[in-house]
């Protein structure tokens, strides 16, 4: 899977295998080998999303899967495996995709590190935050409409 941020440009492009072609592009640069022969490619599919974001809900960390769904299933994306690694997005899809190898090699027996890097603590103003706003939650009547999170809080105060 190709992820393209910020790429409305890209989006704008109305052949999709021009688009393909231009993912084993990127593929091959960032692999640092000249070409990717399209002959190898099985399957494509363009979905194009402009000013598109991942958006959860509160709480919905606690039903995300594991990367492992059975014996020789594994997933990975930034919807995946929330209570492992607090990134999001790209770099959760990244991070997933990881752990997915790294699963899948332990099923095989192999060796196999990914040298996951652990996502950064809050910072101090965001744990503040996160405090401030817990125990405001905590002592406030759920009807008062409190923001059930910082970013809630400072999304409403940017409007």
């Amino acid at each position: 899977e190709v992820d393209f941020f910020r790429a409305d440009a890209l989006a704008s492009v109305k052949n999709d295998d021009e688009v393909a072609k231009i993912a084993l592009q990127a593929v091959a640069k960032a692999l640092g080998v000249d070409a990717i022969d399209s002959a190898m490619i099985l399957d494509t599919s363009v979905v194009r999303a402009r000013n598109a974001v991942s958006h959860f809900c509160i709480d919905s960390a606690s039903s995300s899967p594991d990367v492992k769904l059975d014996d020789g299933l594994f997933i990975c994306g930034d919807w995946v495996d929330r209570t492992g690694h607090a990134s999001w997005s790209t770099e959760k899809a990244v991070v997933t995709g990881r752990q997915a190898v790294e699963a899948l090699a332990a099923e095989f027996g192999l060796d196999c590190n990914t040298q996951i890097i652990a996502a950064s603590p809050d910072t101090p103003q965001l744990a503040s935050l996160r405090q401030m706003f817990q125990r405001i939650r905590d002592l406030s009547p759920i009807e008062l409409g409190i923001p059930p999170s910082p970013w809630v809080a400072v999304q409403a105060i940017m409007r």
